[in-house]
């Protein structure tokens, strides 16, 4: 044993120790003698386990595998601090975190301070296992998180071109057992051999391995590197001062490219926190962001800068000044405020219907948990019915689509960008700021118009754009996202194979066009679970006559989703896409901002009929009520933006700009007015009362959709389309430049 450092400096020198077996050490790991301290990370090499299998590699060729640093926690201090168990069993979905570690009586411990994933590396793979989701299986499927064990095959032998020497790989028991040409040995078996002679050679004889030359060879060089060889070489800590341990652990570690920022940072944040362990609360809340249905992918590096905007922390840099120990005592002391904001803002993005899969820029969460926390907002602003409240959320929804719609919002520049959403949020006492949002984006570069070659951009997005989701709820505003809904090819896709299509008699000139658009927004559209399930690959005019063998039913239907005069099959597919490609187009124009072809914009006299969101559906719903947000004058809605956007109007106006009692205050209705429309044979009836509601069988809707979706139990329906005055004429015809 030796000292190295310095002389003369004034400082304890760490000292180098005796190195350790392999053998020697996870024995030590296993009676939780060597622990990890709180600001370690946890198991990274997890998702790369050929990091894993190249570790054993090195050190049956004899390869150094690196020094160890190592911190000695005397008994009186070993209650001081927060430690963790090694992992030994990993599991992607039930056990990714360490186990804490609870020392009920002092004794000395030591921490590792740099090692932990070499030294958990050899843990997993000679005592462990690792479980990974196997591809394309649902989480909750049975087997889809096989366990593996490390093996290495007896009879490998490297060519020239092989970067390893020993095969090593992680194996279910069965793999195992169906090995082909390979023979393969549990790596963990052989801590069950006390010496490497007869042993190890009863167990080639065993397995009729004495004709291979590399089985011998093999097993003897593993227990000699496990059993045998000193390969944990390692310096040893004795400071007890957590912060100069601290800084030892930053040097050591900052410099190297397998510690991430974010890991180097949390570990500054869990030794500055006192009041909680930021490490177990970071992690646990992540998880269970993450649980929030239909399920998301939010990381500990938003959590952290999310905690740094909340607070008002005035750098939220991921740098290491920005985690001083003061800046982490605000931290620390508001945590269960910043906790309930993030879980409130998930929730409130699974109540637009995005997940995992459909939202394309997390950290649009960080200014929602802002303004719910700078707002004071509690879960029921989710799912409040009081007209304010729900106004606010169209308002903080339509900003939301337009962020992820608009590229390169949330890309560079995303410290400043939250800054100064962060400063607008918080000089305004009312409901959402989205002026002085969208004016300081603006200033920023961000601005969220749209010219016409993002609308074009738009207009193109491919199927498995993550953009689609937010894109097809922007234009079909009646969906609740809450509910299942599809991305469903309106023209199917497996039936435009080119062989198909040159078998119904297209022509070859279109095969690729018709294949390529078959993948585009306008062949697609938002269908609920079980119709979709019920389609399959039928052509969409043969699966709607079946569907809806009721004529009003089935246009009502296809108004709904822009289905006019939908054709029988490919050979008008071009003709159709175009004009669907057409209607969309306007309709973007007029939700996004833009021009149409010839540079005029919109306005209402030249809107296209939309759909108009079922608001059956939600009154139908129990909601929470909750009181007005600070500012508020009770049920009065906030002040609407300068410029149309159905995601901005109240329930009855919502998709045309025009409600019921418009057509009253112009005279084209009459209260008491009968309405009616058929479905399935049958005559529904509504009565057109003096405030604009329709009334049928002693309940009030807000909306012509709203009663239609009620009264024919339907999922989606247009009502404006459906229903029709006592002459026959459609109450669509009567709004303002349509037929009247």
């Amino acid at each position: 044993m030796h000292n190295t450092g310095r002389e003369g400096s004034g400082t304890t020198l760490m000292a180098y120790q005796t190195p350790l077996t392999i053998k020697e050490t996870l024995e030590k790991i296993s009676q939780r003698s060597f622990v990890l301290p709180a600001i370690q990370r946890e198991l990274v090499w997890a998702q790369e386990p050929e990091r894993m299998t190249k570790l054993f590699d090195s050190l049956l060729r004899g390869y150094p595998i690196g020094t160890f640093l190592f911190w000695r926690v005397t008994p009186e201090n070993s209650r001081s601090f927060h430690f963790y168990e090694f992992m030994r069993e990993w599991h992607e979905l039930k056990q990714r975190h360490n186990e804490r570690l609870h020392v009920s009586t002092p004794r000395e411990l030591t921490a590792i301070l740099d090692g932990q994933q070499r030294l958990t590396s050899l843990n997993v793979g000679l005592y462990g296992s690792l479980a990974h989701k196997l591809p394309n299986r649902r989480r909750d499927s049975a087997g889809a998180y096989p366990e593996k064990r490390l093996f290495v095959d007896l009879k490998f032998e490297p060519s020239e071109d092989d970067d390893v020497h020993y095969r090593f790989e992680f194996l279910t028991d069965e793999q195992a057992r169906r090995s082909g040409e390979s023979h393969w040995y549990r790596v963990g078996d052989i801590l069950d051999l006390e010496e490497p002679g007869e042993p190890v050679y009863d167990y080639v004889e065993r397995h009729a391995l004495t004709g291979n030359r590399n089985a011998f060879r093999v097993l003897s060089r593993l227990w000699k590197a496990v059993h045998e060889d000193g390969v944990v070489s390692y310096f040893e800590e004795k400071q007890q001062d957590l912060s100069k341990v601290l800084d030892i652990f930053v040097r050591v570690n900052s410099g190297g490219i397998a510690l991430t920022k974010s890991d180097l940072l949390l570990s500054i944040a869990t030794a500055q926190f006192t009041l909680r362990d930021a490490r177990e609360e970071i992690h646990r809340l992540v998880d269970d962001l993450n649980a929030t249905q239909p399920g998301f992918k939010i990381t500990k590096d938003l959590v952290l800068k999310a905690g740094l905007v909340l607070t008002d922390i005035s750098d939220i840099g991921f740098r290491v000044e920005s985690f001083t120990a003061d800046n982490m005592k605000i931290l620390d002391s508001q945590w269960e405020d910043v906790e309930d904001a993030l879980r409130t803002g998930v929730h409130l993005l699974a109540s637009f219907g995005f997940s995992e899969s459909t939202l394309p820029a997390s950290s649009v969460l960080i200014p929602l948990a802002d303004y719910i926390h700078s707002r004071g907002l509690t879960s029921s602003y989710v799912t409040s019915a009081v007209p304010a409240v729900r106004a606010d959320r169209e308002r903080v929804r339509s900003w939301t689509i337009r962020t992820i719609l608009r590229p390169g919002v949330w890309g560079s520049g995303l410290d400043g960008l939250l800054r100064s959403l962060h400063q607008c949020i918080s000089e305004t006492s009312g409901a959402f700021p989205l002026d002085a949002i969208e004016t300081a984006m603006a200033r920023r570069g961000k601005s969220l118009a749209f010219d016409d070659a993002l609308i074009d951009d738009l207009l193109d997005t491919p199927y498995k754009h993550k953009r689609m989701f937010a894109l097809q709820t922007l234009l079909y505003d009646w969906v609740d996202p809450r509910n299942q809904f599809h991305i469903d090819h309106i023209f199917p896709r497996s039936l435009s194979t080119a062989a198909r299509l040159r078998a119904q008699g297209v022509s070859a000139s279109a095969v690729d066009d018709i294949r390529d658009k078959v993948e585009r927004l306008a062949n697609l559209q938002l269908m609920s679970g079980p119709e979709n399930s019920q389609k399959r690959a039928q052509l969409p005019a043969t699966w709607a006559r079946e569907h809806f063998p009721d004529a009003a039913a089935r246009e009502a239907w296809l108004a709904g989703h822009d289905l006019h005069g939908i054709p029988e099959d490919f050979h008008a597919f071009l003709g159709f896409y175009e004009r669907r490609r057409s209607i969309l187009r306007r309709r973007l124009v007029e939700l996004l901002g833009g021009y149409t072809r010839d540079g005029a914009t919109h306005n209402i006299e030249t809107r296209l009929p939309r759909p108009t969101k079922p608001q059956a559906l939600e009154d139908s719903r129990p909601r929470t009520p909750s009181p007005p947000l600070p500012g508020w004058s009770g049920e009065t809605a906030p002040p609407a933006p300068p410029r149309y956007s159905p995601l901005y109007g109240g329930a009855s106006k919502r998709s045309y700009g025009v409600g019921v009692s418009d057509l009253l205050a112009l005279g084209r209705l009459q209260p008491g007015a009968t309405l009616r429309g058929r479905y399935h044979g049958q005559t529904i009836s509504v009565t057109v009362s003096a405030d604009g509601r329709l009334e049928a069988g002693g309940k009030s809707y807000s909306s012509p959709s709203a009663a239609a979706v009620a009264l024919t139990h339907q999922p989606s329906a247009n009502g404006w389309i459906f229903w029709h005055t006592e002459d026959g004429t459609r109450i669509a015809d009567l709004r303002p430049g349509f037929g009247t």
